[in-house]
């Protein structure tokens, strides 16, 4: 079984994460434009105009799809044999292309950090990822921030490319120290592994409002305490699995990935400010629970999530393909 991985987009971070996850496998070849010398080939989701063509071209070979991202890519979805998706929500979404289905989780290559959590008196809480989930948590977030600085000594330590915030931006909380770091694989370990516990912001602000439209003639058992959730489907557990590897304990936002991630003894979830103070106070009270939890987290990833195990699963996949 011959494999190749091709991209026109090879320096894109999801095509970085898979090429290097993928480069563990002895059968891919990764960057061959020479397609009849394969029996499958991976394409990533910036390719998907080009996977007709290739269909056309290539009757026999089999063609997959990494990381579908946008609704936009379906119908070239309907020339693949197969689809590569990174959580529980992008399967769920792709039921729809009827193809079967691989769940590979993408994230950075680092090194796995084994962390001594200590007493200490200021704690650093820290966040990675793009400025959309950062704006989306001065709803939640954000106030709980604000009212843990009042009893701890908290800094925020935030990972994100572009300029550093001015401190007037609504997610900032404004009696928390902010500490900005420029993204780079070597601050993965020179920065972000030197914080004391994890946020994961995720979901979207949208107005509140929309529960009420479920307030017809039959009402549906609406009540002003129901929840309301908007997420991306392409939301997947590789942030938090990040923190995994570096052993710091996490806080999630609400949904499908971090609730399927973050059971028992392995972190929090949590959507209401009330929830994200409870469980931060938790961990910033107790460094055995933070020695315990990063410790458990981390097993759970190096067990579960590590590439070899998941490009051995891989494999026994396309062997049926």
């Amino acid at each position: 079984m011959k494999i190749v991985f091709n991209t026109t987009q090879p320096h894109a971070p999801c095509s970085t994460m898979y090429s290097d996850a993928l480069r563990g496998i002895e059968e891919i070849t990764l960057y061959d434009n020479r397609l009849e010398l394969y029996d499958i080939a991976l394409f990533m989701t910036y390719d998907y105009e080009f996977i007709k063509p290739i269909r056309e071209k290539f009757p026999k070979l089999k063609i997959g799809l990494l990381d579908p991202r946008s609704y936009r890519v379906f119908d070239s979805t309907q020339y693949c044999d197969f689809l590569v998706i990174d959580s529980i929500e992008m399967q769920d979404y792709w039921r729809c292309a009827g193809k079967p289905l691989f769940e590979y989780v993408e994230y950075p290559n680092i090194n796995t950090v084994e962390k001594t959590h200590e007493d200490k008196d200021k704690f650093i809480i820290g966040y990675h990822g793009n400025k959309i989930h950062l704006e989306c948590m001065s709803h939640n977030v954000t106030p709980a921030l604000t009212k843990l600085r009042e009893k701890y000594n908290i800094e925020l330590m935030v990972m994100y490319n572009g300029k550093a915030p001015s401190g007037k931006e609504e997610w900032c909380p404004k009696n928390v120290p902010i500490r900005h770091i420029p993204w780079s694989m070597e601050n993965y370990h020179k920065y972000l592994s030197k914080c004391d516990i994890g946020i994961v912001p995720n979901n979207l602000i949208h107005d509140s409002s929309v529960k009420r439209e479920s307030a017809t003639k039959s009402n549906f058992n609406y009540s002003d305490d129901d929840y309301s959730i908007r997420f991306k489907m392409p939301s997947n557990p590789g942030r938090s699995i990040i923190f995994g590897k570096l052993g710091i304990p996490v806080v999630a936002d609400f949904y499908p990935s971090a609730i399927r991630l973050l059971q028992e003894d392995v972190g929090y979830v949590a959507h209401n400010s009330s929830g994200w103070i409870y469980c931060l106070e938790r961990l910033i009270s107790s460094r055995e629970l933070r020695q315990s939890m990063g410790d458990s987290f981390q097993k759970l990833v190096n067990d579960k999530y590590n590439f070899a195990t998941q490009n051995n699963k891989f494999l026994d996949f396309l062997r049926t393909i």
